[in-house]
């Protein structure tokens, strides 16, 4: 006997999984009985397709698929992010760092969906170490320093007027510099920005460069921006031929450009003078 469902009750119907295209589903509105096609009511729910994740499989899914049943999970926040509805109903995700009015920030932009970090320079005088996790900063002890040196110099400087400073003439050979420039001509000249006091020390072998030249009276000078410092003079009666050495060793308040030079003299006659080798600097 073949079992049948016409004229049975609902209840009593053959139940079946799936819903077949052709099928036709009832419903009553005011005690009026309709019908409509499987097809037609699909499409009126808009629930065709299949909902799936996409995207990297490595990433944390927002949908959560748990047999026939799609989870949509919650934004949380964590550390440092913030989740909220929006104003147009979105979900909105933003950064949620606080950040310091006192002094000078670390992070720039505060309210840029790309916030700038700046980066640390080490000024003079700091000294910046960093590591995997941490950025160290350290006073380190500033260097100042410059040096100059003759050798061998066959080029005469040549007075023109008795008693009057001159620029010792020459091609120097710049050595160490810190915190200071220097140049062939014999000048050093200080670059940081800091007032300080250093010791200059000038030494010379100096003779009259022509022959004849004895018994000159001859000075060594340090000059301070173009200007000779007068407490700096020191002096040796030298003949042709027999060169000897002046040595200055003063303490001087420096600015930043100020700068160094040695000066000679010829406190007797107006006759050239040589100083074939000499050591000026800055320490």
């Amino acid at each position: 006997m073949v079992k049948r469902a016409s004229g049975r009750k609902k209840s009593d119907f053959v139940a079946q999984d799936t819903v077949p295209a052709n099928s036709f589903m009832d419903y009553f509105v005011d005690n009026t009985n309709y019908r409509i096609s499987y097809t037609n009511l699909v499409s009126g729910f808009g629930v065709t397709g299949t909902i799936v994740t996409t995207g990297s499989g490595t990433a944390t899914p927002v949908l959560e698929k748990d047999g026939t049943i799609n989870k949509i999970r919650n934004i949380e926040n964590g550390s440092g992010i913030a989740a909220s509805i929006s104003g147009t109903n979105g979900v909105s995700v933003k950064h949620n760092f606080t950040v310091d009015a006192v002094g000078l920030p670390i992070m720039l932009n505060t309210t840029a969906i790309s916030p700038t970090f700046v980066s640390l320079f080490a000024g003079s005088g700091i000294e910046l170490n960093a590591s995997s996790n941490s950025i160290v900063i350290n006073a380190k002890d500033a260097l100042y320093g410059a040096q100059v040196t003759l050798q061998d110099n066959s080029t005469a400087t040549v007075i023109s007027s008795t008693a009057t400073p001159v620029l010792v003439a020459g091609t120097f050979v710049i050595g160490e510099l810190d915190n200071y420039s220097g140049t062939t001509a014999g000048r050093i000249q200080y670059t940081n920005a800091a007032a300080i006091t250093q010791t200059i020390h000038a030494s010379i072998s100096i003779a009259p460069s022509t022959s004849g030249d004895n018994n000159q009276n001859l000075s060594l000078y340090i000059a301070k921006n173009g200007a000779v410092i007068a407490t700096t003079e020191i002096s040796a009666v030298v003949s042709f031929g027999a060169a000897t050495n002046l040595c200055i060793i003063t303490n001087v308040d420096i600015a930043q450009n100020d700068y160094f030079e040695m000066f000679v003299q010829n406190n007797s006659t107006t006759g050239n003078i040589l100083v074939s080798r000499a050591i000026f600097g800055v320490d």
